[in-house]
């Protein structure tokens, strides 16, 4: 009785903290139990700033993206009375209550581009309106809930989008005409230059930061 009272001595020392974790850690690799991760700071930093960008996305791509892709009026004054369509009416009517009014950006040559209504330029924002912007709130989603499968898609679509603005900024710094206020122009669309590289940022496997620390 004695020998067993000292064996049980012995191991009610710190060991038991040590076996009480490789018992936890098999019971959590064993599916009965869940292991809570906490993901770096820089990380859970860009998945905040994702909210506010997928909101913007969302407003600009539904007004301002559709009125180019579909070639709307971009002047307020007088919009519904110009347009051909229910689609275009409405359109006129959300810019009006966001006082989206693009008129005096299109005329000031800022973004030549854009003012020239080309097919291309139509074409991108029709893919901003109705892929990037819903993806956007997609990527938000997933990455707050830790959606793995989201990260495939994510670099396929910030790599688009980083091709696509970086073939717009060299039209607006290089073009035939090109920008009046190159400054201005990366202002403007400063939310669509910061996006891809936060996103890409944020999927790509970096060795550096890979892993979760635990809890």
């Amino acid at each position: 009785m004695l020998a067993s009272f000292d064996h049980c001595r012995c191991i009610s020392t710190p060991e038991v903290g040590v076996l009480d974790r490789n018992l936890r850690g098999r019971y959590e690799q064993s599916g009965k139990g869940t292991p809570m991760y906490r993901q770096p700071l820089w990380k859970t930093a860009i998945d905040m700033l994702l909210v506010p960008i997928a909101l913007f996305r969302v407003v600009i791509g539904s007004s301002v993206d559709i009125a180019v892709a579909f070639n709307y009026p971009m002047a307020l004054n007088g919009c519904a009375a110009a347009c051909t369509s229910r689609w275009c009416v409405l359109n006129c009517e959300l810019r009006t209550l966001l006082h989206l009014d693009m008129a005096s950006y299109l005329a000031s040559g800022i973004d030549p581009v854009s003012s020239a209504l080309g097919l291309h330029i139509r074409l991108m924002t029709g893919f901003y309106a109705l892929c990037i912007a819903p993806f956007m709130v997609l990527l938000v989603y997933a990455l707050w809930k830790r959606k793995e499968a989201i990260l495939v898609p994510a670099i396929v679509i910030g790599a688009a989008m980083t091709v696509l603005m970086g073939l717009l900024i060299v039209q607006a710094v290089f073009g035939t005409p090109p920008s009046t206020n190159v400054g201005y122009f990366l202002l403007y669309n400063i939310v669509d230059v910061v996006a891809p590289f936060l996103i890409l940022i944020r999927v790509v496997p970096r060795p550096l930061f890979s892993g979760s620390t635990p809890q």
